[in-house]
């Protein structure tokens, strides 16, 4: 690009970071990184996000937490996507009591969860045994118009099944399809109103 005259800016940069972190090739990532502080190119909290998501992805957490505090340093304003990776990172290492902490963090900055937020929240806190906070995150979720998806109840319904827990299971398999068909059935209405405007 460069032999090109074209110079590359931030953008170009953080989708590098990026392929470089999904194939778990950090340093280079890193690298790149440096290349942008090199050219006196502002980093924003995309590509420093993509960088932690990199650590995380390879087990390293506690360098993507490093990251985490230093954007925060930097004077950087986190957004929903970074903390959905730090969540992340922590709930796969076992560290609940860490991804809980900065789940309640969120509304302070007001930065507020999404469905990836809570599902990966549920996610860890099943697999920790914390069933109670789990469906206590669900209803919140509705309470705050984040409807639960499949990929929400997946965990709960594991562990209820592992449990031997087939009656609430039951109900929780209902409720679900209740709300995918009503999902369904709203998106149908919506192709089907869209049809007859194109007919008139």
């Amino acid at each position: 690009m460069m032999l090109e005259n074209i110079n590359p800016n931030v953008h170009t940069f953080t989708v590098l970071v990026d392929a470089y972190c999904k194939e778990g090739k950090i340093e280079e990532a890193k690298n790149v990184l440096d290349k942008v502080l090199e050219k006196d190119l502002k980093p924003d909290v995309v590509i420093y996000s993509s960088l932690m998501n990199g650590y995380c992805l390879v087990n390293e957490v506690f360098k993507a937490q490093s990251i985490f505090k230093t954007m925060a340093q930097m004077g950087f304003s986190y957004d929903v996507r970074s903390y959905n990776i730090m969540i992340n990172g922590v709930c796969k290492m076992k560290m609940v009591d860490e991804a809980i902490k900065l789940f309640e963090e969120m509304p302070l900055k007001q930065i507020f969860p999404d469905v990836v937020t809570y599902s990966t929240l549920i996610d860890g806190l099943c697999k920790s045994g914390r069933l109670s906070y789990a469906f206590e995150l669900v209803d919140e979720m509705d309470d705050r118009g984040q409807p639960p998806n499949i990929i929400t109840y997946g965990p709960i319904l594991d562990v209820l099944c592992k449990n031997y827990d087939v009656d609430k299971a039951f109900v929780l398999l209902k409720k679900l399809k209740r709300r995918v068909f009503n999902q369904i059935w709203a998106r149908i209405t919506f192709l089907s109103m869209d049809c007859v405007k194109l007919e008139d």
